[in-house]
């Protein structure tokens, strides 16, 4: 009890400047503030992501709410774009969200896959019209505070880009029907960066995910300096304002004969009997290895990649220059706790910083 009070005491010291500036409406006030996204099924902290958040001042949430996948059976066109995988908020939370998280901002995202946004064409306001409601639900049910955006995240490409840019627009003018104080943001993609600005407020810049997952021979594919500075000539005349977020996690990727298979974890790499190494951070199982729900297979490859302070800081000394002079925050993807532990204190520090600020 006594770590909640102080908890709450923290925060409610870091935001009291926030309730500045009266003769401005707080809904339209997008601060510059250290911020992580929540990425999992469950919003639950433990003790380490409140230490986390009070340690590092983290004053903004982005927190996945639902996904939009393809509903493959549905009979009526709009129907075949439903929500899947919503968040559930644990009962610890709930109380902390009346409570010592009351002064956090929260912002709402809804990821939509590529297969879900192609069944929407003709279909975007009544989609935009479900996703709105579904989230203005969800955040009242739960008693998510200060809400003031919701972001929509989606990998669209030139091909589905008309189809994007309507949905955003859709969501845009049904928030202004129901008279919700949001705005509305986007997910970019470094490759979005040479497209047109979708029609939305604000966007975040994905500085991971940088290359191609599927590639046997990537060397890092959730961050490499060298994959990202090509797009980034783009970027100081980009036309929305961008917050950047930045990776801090780590995955195993299982090749099959040179094909992708899908992602691992919890594996023992250093397991001798199991695997060998064939190079930095590439193993090769020595057997058959039961795991999950499958097989690995004798012979099958496994690419260790993570996010180390090293690359990060690589990627962010070429970002920030680029938005000299432009004012914004630095995200990291996402709270995990296990994660987050592989860094210090003053490389989530650095991290978080921005050169401006």
């Amino acid at each position: 009890m006594k770590s909640l009070t102080i908890l709450a005491a923290t925060i409610m010291l870091m935001l009291a400047a926030s309730c500045a500036a009266p003769d401005k409406p707080a809904a339209q006030v997008h601060e510059e503030m250290n911020s992580v996204y929540y990425w999992k099924t469950v919003f639950r902290l433990d003790k380490a992501d409140r230490a986390f958040i009070m340690r590092h001042r983290i004053r903004r949430i982005y927190l996945r709410m639902f996904d939009v996948s393809e509903d493959v059976c549905a009979q009526v066109a709009e129907e075949r774009a439903v929500p899947n995988a919503s968040v559930r908020i644990g009962d610890e939370e709930y109380r902390l969200l009346k409570d010592t998280l009351k002064a956090m901002e929260f912002v709402p995202v809804v990821y939509i896959t590529l297969d879900a946004l192609k069944t929407m064409e003709g279909q975007e306001a009544v989609i935009a019209s479900h996703i709105v409601e579904r989230t203005d639900n969800m955040c009242r049910y739960n008693g998510l505070p200060n809400v003031r955006e919701l972001q929509l995240d989606c990998d669209w490409t030139a091909s589905t880009e008309t189809l994007f840019f309507r949905l955003c627009k859709a969501v845009k003018g049904d928030i202004a029907r129901r008279k919700l104080p949001w705005k509305v943001s986007s997910t970019i993609r470094l490759h979005q960066l040479s497209r047109k600005a979708p029609p939305v407020d604000r966007g975040v810049l994905m500085a991971y995910n940088t290359g191609n997952f599927k590639d046997p021979d990537a060397a890092n594919s959730i961050i490499d300096a060298a994959d990202v500075e090509p797009y980034l000539k783009h970027l100081p005349s980009y036309p929305l304002h961008l917050d950047v977020a930045y990776p801090a996690y780590s995955w195993m990727l299982l090749f099959r004969n040179r094909q992708f298979i899908g992602l691992l974890d919890g594996l023992d790499l250093t397991d001798t009997e199991q695997f060998s190494s064939a190079g930095r951070k590439v193993f090769i199982a020595k057997k058959d290895i039961p795991y999950r729900n499958m097989i690995i297979r004798q012979g099958d490859m496994i690419r260790a990649e993570t996010s180390s302070y090293r690359d990060i800081s690589a990627v962010k000394a070429l970002i920030e220059p680029r938005l000299a002079g432009h004012r914004h925050s630095s995200i990291i993807y996402h709270l995990d706790s296990q994660n987050l532990s592989k860094y210090s204190s003053h490389e989530i520090h650095h991290i978080l910083s921005a050169a401006d600020r």
